[in-house]
């Protein structure tokens, strides 16, 4: 048994004064994610109509999506890095920050060009704080506390996302495309409040509740050290990536117009009971984490993706009705939805005290180019193949992940 392993096995991470539950978890993880997630969802409605208003076509103006996405991805490693350099504390502080000055000039920018850049920076700085917030989580809470503060944290940022476009969409109607921007601002920097007040940059505490040095550890470890020895949870993440992209993507809905006709409306309804569904799915996946460990949870997870993913191409080969459709999209839904936070969950408790920052950086990025690869795969096999055989790949994604987690991944174990 490896380093790694003995360290899940057995619970070997500091205690913290900040339970799953408290408000010191509030304050620092769900309210910043709610409310930046809430500025995020406002802005959503208004962001095609800004790319309209410059007069481009469809295809450039797909990029004000793509510039966030790419921005996203492209932050993970250098955001590590700071952590590692700066202490997470000033990155949590930074991406607020950073979002709230990209919101702003949005409202001022006159070109298209201009646009894309913002967006890209926007992406940027929602990353910094995602890997600020799962950095502390790493190093301050302990395996028992884990899945639900990661899963609940993104859980936030879903209830933000589904109440915003609505909020948004009121917004842009009475004071112009530019309000939902101003409004995102406000938000970003009331996160910043509250993250500000919630972060720490590294305080240990031992199990008396004292505060305790931190122990002396290299600063520095080689990329052979930080990935040789966890190389098998690099190919969890990248295929986790793999598996929930299409979903991610929305690219169940695009088949879904395309094979069966369906109209906005009728997506619409799809994609907001897929939300709903989704919504309480996530907080009860964190709670099975910590209650029975990562495995008990991600396995069942990620067969059950793999058989309705199955499911869904005999469907398609089989050209079978909508109705049977929607039943298996929204099993397939709620099976995405159990898993939905576990591989970060995964990360946090492997990531290297001595370089959890670059750990974290190079895990994100790993598992954020499978789900990006994975929609144009979908989307290729689909065109130049058959719909099936796009459903049949992102089953054995899903199927790799669980092959993985048996055969090679202890269950996470707390040693209290």
């Amino acid at each position: 048994m490896n380093e790694v392993d003995t360290r899940l096995t057995n619970g070997a991470v500091p205690v913290s004064g900040g339970a799953a539950v408290s408000w010191q978890a509030v304050w620092s993880t769900y309210l910043p994610a709610l409310i930046l997630a809430l500025g995020t969802g406002i802005a959503l409605p208004a962001i095609p109509t800004l790319a309209k208003s410059f007069d481009v076509s469809f295809g450039v103006a797909s990029g004000v999506v793509t510039a966030f996405l790419i921005g996203n991805l492209a932050a993970t490693i250098p955001s590590g890095w700071l952590i590692d350099r700066f202490g997470r504390r000033s990155v949590m502080i930074g991406g607020p920050l950073l979002t709230a000055v990209t919101a702003l000039l949005v409202v001022f920018s006159h070109t298209f060009p201009q646009l894309i850049v913002l967006r890209f920076f926007n992406g940027f700085a929602a990353q910094m704080w995602v890997m600020g917030r799962l950095a502390s989580i790493s190093q301050d809470a302990t395996t028992a506390q884990r899945g639900r503060l990661v899963s609940w944290m993104f859980g936030m940022d879903n209830t933000g996302k589904l109440a915003g476009p609505v909020l948004g969409g009121f917004i842009a109607s009475e004071w112009g495309t530019s309000a939902p921007f101003v409004a995102y601002a406000v938000l970003a920097l009331l996160a910043l409040l509250t993250a500000s007040l919630g972060a720490r940059n590294g305080v240990r505490k031992s199990t008396t509740g004292k505060e305790a040095p931190a122990p002396r550890v290299r600063r520095t470890m080689s990329l052979r050290e930080i990935i040789l020895p966890r190389l098998v949870y690099f190919g969890v993440t990248f295929f986790a990536g793999l598996t929930r992209g299409p979903v991610q993507a929305d690219l169940l809905h695009l088949y879904a117009a395309f094979e069966y006709h369906l109209g906005p409306a009728q997506i619409g309804y799809l994609a907001t009971g897929a939300a709903l569904l989704s919504w309480p799915i996530g907080f009860i996946a964190g709670w099975m984490m910590d209650r029975f460990g990562r495995k008990r949870t991600m396995v069942p997870g990620f067969v059950g993706v793999a058989f309705s993913m199955t499911a869904l191409a005999v469907s398609a080969f089989a050209q079978l009705s909508l109705h049977w459709y929607v039943v298996l999209f929204f099993i397939g839904v709620g099976l995405q939805a159990l898993t939905g936070g576990s591989v970060q969950t995964v990360g946090a408790d492997v990531a290297p005290p001595q370089a959890r920052g670059t750990f974290l950086g190079l895990w994100r990025f790993t598992g954020q180019g499978g789900a990006s690869l994975s929609p144009i795969i979908f989307a290729l096999l689909a065109d130049q193949v058959n719909y099936g055989s796009s459903f049949l790949f992102t089953a054995g994604a899903a199927a790799a992940v669980a092959f993985l987690l048996i055969r090679h991944v202890p269950e996470t174990r707390d040693a209290g």
